[in-house]
């Protein structure tokens, strides 16, 4: 009993483990991406940021209906913001005008002057690829109707100065300069992607490290499965035992009464919950001399086993059955 109990603790204490194990992997592959914020989860909100990131307008596949956010980009004094846009696709115009659009104001809320003369929507070649505001801070405002989704949008936001670019900034071929540590790191952050030029091949040991990341992760979800499955098949079988068991069992006297396929042993013909042991012969007669006293201690474990010796002496044989025949 107390193995058993062991047992259930140590595969509760795996289960625990494998999870924990799980979920600091995943965190581990969230910080290799950088930092990224959702429009329509962040709608009323803001940040601020030091170098630059990323900014999608859902975090589903499609952006919601009926929205009408607005969100602030603030970058560091003597900087401003540029929002490099790296994939745009809203519903297009109805009857000559955007019903889902995207709006960019110059400062910090939506009653500052507007950085684009007509609402941004659709796809293609009408959607500019960089807006940069004047200051330190842009807002952006987003406008759904009631029906109709597409994929929404993504932008990159970075902090940038004119040239002439310092030591620790990278000059862009859009001639604006932005922290080093952007340059070579697979995003557009100058609006042409020339930070993403030359560029060394990414290393092999980084990609095996995320790879490597991946299957373990994996691994450990089909562990977790496995373990979850097991204790669920046991509980199923533990559950399919106890409706057999009540199936079989005789509510007058609590005896399971086994049918004519089942083994006749002493496990079939155990008292349950309290009652006395009786055997009910196939044919019919009960033998009085069976049933238990309780005054004399017949309902102790010695008195059962010794009910259950007697009552199985009783049972008649296969041979006497045929020759009765």
């Amino acid at each position: 009993m107390h193995l058993r109990i062991l047992f259930k603790m140590n595969n509760s204490a795996a289960l625990v483990l494998l999870i924990s194990v799980v979920f600091s992997l995943i965190s581990r592959v969230q910080s290799l991406d950088r930092s990224r914020v959702y429009m329509e989860s962040s709608c009323g909100s803001g940040h601020s940021f030091t170098t630059s990131y990323q900014m999608d307008s859902s975090t589903g596949l499609t952006y919601l209906n009926q929205l009408n956010c607005s969100y602030t980009a603030t970058a560091p004094s003597g900087y401003f913001v540029v929002a490099v846009i790296t994939r745009f696709e809203l519903e297009g115009q109805l009857t000559g005008s955007c019903v889902d659009y995207l709006d960019a104001h110059d400062g910090t809320d939506i009653a500052a002057p507007k950085l684009n003369a007509d609402p941004i929507c659709g796809s293609g070649s009408s959607v500019p690829g960089n807006i940069t505001s004047s200051g330190e801070a842009m807002t952006l405002r987003f406008v759904t109707d009631n029906n109709g989704v597409y994929l929404g949008f993504s932008i990159n936001f970075v902090a940038a100065t004119n040239e002439p670019c310092s030591s620790s900034q990278y000059n862009c071929n859009t001639s604006i300069c932005i922290d080093s540590s952007l340059e070579c790191d697979t995003y557009n952050q100058c609006g042409d992607s020339s930070d993403e030029e030359n560029c060394p091949e990414t290393s092999d040991s980084d990609s095996l490290n995320i790879v490597l990341i991946v299957v373990i992760v994996l691994i450990c979800v089909l562990v977790i499965a496995a373990v979850v499955a097991f204790f669920a098949h046991r509980a199923y079988a533990r559950n399919q035992w106890k409706k057999f068991l009540h199936s079989h069992i005789d509510d007058d006297d609590g005896i399971v009464e086994p049918g004519p396929s089942y083994p006749i042993t002493h496990q079939y013909y155990k008292g349950i919950r309290g009652h006395p042991i009786i055997y009910t012969s196939s044919f019919g007669n009960t033998n009085p001399s069976l049933v238990t006293d309780e005054k004399n201690g017949a309902d102790s474990k010695d008195g059962n086993k010794l009910g259950i010796d007697r009552g199985l002496s009783d049972i008649p044989s296969i041979s006497s059955i045929k020759s009765t025949v």
